[in-house]
């Protein structure tokens, strides 16, 4: 971590707080302590389902005194408006079956999720999508289709075009046997794991059937078998990769074994945000190094 960083650390213990500049709020974001400094930002990038995603986080610093000594407090916002805006196509990448005559028999099935949307709610965040699963019948033709095609034979070295009739399989028989539409809407968690991770949990989903056919799942959000619950949570885990944003915490407050109070979703000026937490006891000898570096000149 750059000395510039540390130094501020020890100015901020010595002089008091040091006030950062922070964005404009929506009424549901939590208010920002001005007696903070930054790190930041950070930017990483992620492929999720071939879509790449751009995520920036902001790591803000404060230290507080408690009966059992000084903490440092590590608060980070991250930036998930650019998660928020492709989300649409990262989930349109989830396999749902879409051939109504994959085999032979009455029960093909196509589905399809049109609307895919992810927002903030609260404390956490919202998958909503709505779409459309359908049953198709589908049998063979018995009856091959015909056609004349000209082709070059030659018969005792003289060679002419001859007529040639060939066959194929005919077309098959579909009939669109049922259709059921949905809405459906499915909460985003953050869970802690332990002091220093987080992972992302999907929570019940609310499944809204419009028709009179049930190919939706209820209590796990299934669509034509395939598992949206958890290729969901496939999908955000690796874009959000809450682990790998701990991990731009500077080394230096990490070694202070800094444990996760909070993680949880809300809405910054109408884009969807995230915001962790931690804490670490700062180390009495760390405070004396820290204000020796006082006396010396900073690194760019």
């Amino acid at each position: 971590m750059p000395r510039f960083i540390l130094l501020a650390w020890a100015l901020w213990c010595v002089a008091g707080p040091v006030a950062a500049q922070q964005p404009a709020r929506d009424a549901t974001a939590p208010a920002t302590p001005a007696n903070e400094f930054v790190v930041g930002p950070v930017e990483l990038l992620q492929d999720v389902n071939g879509t790449p995603v751009r995520i920036v986080a902001n790591n803000y610093f404060q230290v507080l005194g408690q009966s059992d000594g000084l903490h440092l407090a590590s608060r980070m916002e991250i930036d998930l408006s650019d998660l928020q805006q492709k989300f649409p196509s990262i989930l349109g990448a989830i396999p749902l079956p879409s051939d109504n005559c994959a085999s032979y028999k009455p029960n093909n099935l196509v589905a399809s999720l049109p609307a895919r949307e992810l927002r903030a709610e609260n404390d956490h965040a919202t998958m909503a999508i709505a779409g459309r699963v359908e049953v198709w019948s589908c049998f063979e033709n018995p009856v091959p289709k015909t056609k004349l095609s000209w082709k070059m034979k030659c018969v005792l070295g003289i060679c002419t075009k001859l007529p040639v009739i060939e066959t194929s399989p005919g077309d098959p028989f579909k009939t669109r046997a049922a259709s059921q539409s949905f809405n459906a809407t499915l909460p985003v968690y953050f869970r802690r794991i332990n002091d220093t991770s987080l992972g992302i949990v999907m929570g019940t989903p609310n499944v809204s059937l419009t028709g009179q056919y049930v190919f939706v799942t209820k209590g796990i959000l299934s669509i034509a078998n395939i598992d949206v619950n958890e290729e969901a949570r496939k999908a955000l885990s690796k874009a959000i990769a809450p682990n790998d944003l701990i991990k731009t915490i500077p080394e230096e407050f990490l070694v202070m074994k800094p444990s996760i109070s909070d993680a949880s979703f809300y809405l910054n000026n109408g884009q969807l945000f995230a915001r962790v937490s931690a804490n670490a006891l700062i180390p009495p000898e760390k405070i004396t190094e820290w204000i020796k570096l006082m006396m010396k000149k900073p690194t760019p």
